[in-house]
């Protein structure tokens, strides 16, 4: 455009000067003249306006290149992975493969993660080792206003290994090995672990419980091998993060980031099908397809574990073995989504056959449990930990889900606009589980098993929209909002409006009720692999996804939640590589 321009000035001057020859008159030579400095300054306001466009344009460049890099070390997808949101995860500072990233040798990449702060809760509990998502939205057990270490705030802290290697031209053979480590105690990630730790305790003595996808395994994030071709797509089996996991990976406003997003910390609201136990699959295979804008997947879980037994008499006491369950723990799910210009779409949609939610979520064994598990310790073979009164093994729900999500995101100038939406339906399973069964995260073995909880289905909606803004190369600032709701599903409340203190009792948690927070963040860029950053997260419950309703003190009974919101600010820093 500039070299255009500067011919037009050129021209004009020839053109002036080839007027003097002929011109007589002094106005003919003031018009020119005067033609000459219009087409000058033109050009001038041309070429400032040329810059400007430029510089904008490498403005957004980078702040392109580094959101794609800074998606958290959680969201790497696999080697040839394929599609929208998993090729934006790929490019992951020493994710890449083929020896573009810094610590790949031979085709075979290592990679990781930190992230770590300080953050302060409203209401929270002393820390477990074993917790790997903090405390920043709202739990059943929290009480007292609590300062510490946050960890994983943005990214899951991991350490992993993956790698490529063609086998024919157009075929590789792949493979992922990654973990979730607690950057605060060492420890790997183990939600369901912080539950056996507390039980037979009061529940003042309680540290931080939960329930979670991730149950201590040495590799309790992905571990997997297959084929990838660049025509026909990626077939791996092992233990895999379904596509709902990828969907929120890569269409969560805050990339997935525990102490900013419900959906990312609390896998059971979109990414689990109703249960955050499934938020990763074992035993399973996993197909990848990708044409052109399109891309398309499926994937399927085979049954593992034991389906545990009934036996006469109460669930917890040992007694004759009446009955005995095979294992039906199969799950599917199909992918399919594509991009046009700068809008990116994904829709997800699945099923999982006896999904565990331990107990609600969150539940410790009592000591009056644990004494009637211990009357079949020889039955089930659980035994008996070093303080002698906590054994391993948990209470449970089981349900047969169903679910499906669709998600959207559309980039504007340094502007990105996320939505999503996901319905699951959870119902009572069409095949029991028993005592002792152990095909839940980790392995843990279940002494207590309610398989009719679902009087109605239970029907979870959740929505979400957010958005992130490129302020400059180094800073993005990140907005979102998210909002759960459940049905009223149990029969004795089908007729009552859930509201009066009476209902705070056993089956408060059928009632309807919702989760609401909003977060917001800052995060800067020191380089593309350091960045720190801080936010706050706002959240709230009520109804039955509170346990019951709130009482004339502000509390809800032993059986809800202490305290129904939470403010949860942090400061911390990450760097992967």
């Amino acid at each position: 455009m500039k070299r255009y321009l500067l011919a037009a000035v050129a021209l004009s001057a020839v053109m002036t000067s080839a007027g003097m020859a002929w011109a007589d008159s002094a106005d003919d030579i003031a018009v020119i003249k005067a033609q000459a400095a219009a087409l000058a300054k033109q050009n001038a306001l041309l070429e400032q306006r040329l810059r400007k466009l430029e510089q904008k344009q490498v403005l957004q460049q980078k702040a392109v290149e580094r959101n794609e890099a800074r998606q958290p070390a959680a969201s790497a997808v696999q080697p040839g992975a394929t599609g929208a949101f998993m090729a934006q995860a790929s490019t992951v500072p020493g994710q890449l493969l083929n020896g573009e990233g810094p610590l790949t040798w031979n085709g075979i990449t290592l990679f990781g993660t930190i992230d770590a702060g300080v953050g302060y809760v409203s209401h929270g509990l002393p820390d477990n080792g074993q917790n790997y998502e903090g405390q920043s939205l709202i739990n059943k057990y929290t009480n007292q206003p609590h300062w510490g270490v946050a960890q994983n705030n943005l990214s899951q802290t991991t350490l992993g290994v993956k790698g490529e290697e063609e086998l024919l031209p157009g075929l590789s053979g792949v493979f992922m090995a990654s973990t979730g480590i607690n950057p605060q105690s060492g420890q790997l990630a183990n939600m369901p672990g912080t539950m056996v730790s507390n039980q037979g305790l009061p529940r003042t003595a309680y540290s931080f419980s939960g329930d979670g996808g991730r149950g201590g395994q040495a590799f309790n994030d992905q571990l997997y091998a297959g084929l990838s071709s660049k025509d026909f797509g990626q077939l791996t089996f092992g233990r895999h993060r379904p596509f709902s996991v990828d969907m929120v990976i890569g269409y969560d406003p805050t990339g997935a980031g525990y102490s900013f997003s419900p959906i990312a910390y609390n896998g059971q609201f979109a990414q689990g099908l109703g249960a955050t136990e499934d938020a990763r699959w074992d035993n399973s295979l996993k197909y990848r397809v990708t044409y052109g804008p399109v891309h398309a997947g499926a994937m399927y879980k085979f049954a593992d574990g034991n389906g545990g037994c009934n036996y006469v008499g109460a669930p917890a006491v040992a007694g004759t073995v009446q009955t005995c369950y095979p294992t039906n723990n199969t799950a599917y799910q199909f992918n399919l989504g594509g991009s046009y210009g700068a809008l990116d779409i994904d829709g997800v949609f699945g099923v999982y056959h006896d999904a565990v939610v331990i107990a609600g979520g969150n539940a410790p064994l009592s000591a009056a449990q644990l004494a009637g598990a211990s009357a079949f310790v020889s039955n089930t073979g659980l035994t008996v930990n070093s303080t002698g009164n906590n054994f391993n093994s948990l209470q449970a729900l089981i349900s047969d889900n169903t679910g499906f999500a669709i998600a959207a995101k559309y980039t504007w100038n340094q502007f990105k606009f996320f939505a999503g939406y996901a319905h699951d339906e959870l119902q009572n399973p069409s095949d029991n589980v028993g005592i002792g069964a152990d095909n839940q995260q980790g392995g843990y073995m279940l002494s207590s098993v309610n398989n009719d909880f679902y009087t109605h289905p239970k029907v979870l909606q959740t929505f979400w929209t957010g958005v992130r803004y490129a302020y400059n190369d180094k800073t993005d600032i990140v907005g979102a909002y998210y909002h759960v709701s459940q049905n009223q599903f149990g029969t004795v409340y089908q007729n009552m409006t859930c509201s009066t203190a009476a209902t705070q009792n056993a089956k408060a948690a059928q009632c309807a009720g919702a989760l609401d927070a909003v977060s917001a963040y800052l995060d800067y860029h020191f380089t593309k692999r350091f960045d720190v950053y801080t936010g706050l997260e706002v959240s709230t419950v009520n109804g039955g996804i509170a346990g019951g309703t709130v009482s004339a003190t502000g509390k809800l009974s032993a059986l809800g939640f202490n305290y129904l919101t939470n403010w949860a600010p942090v400061v911390g820093a990450r760097f992967t590589f």
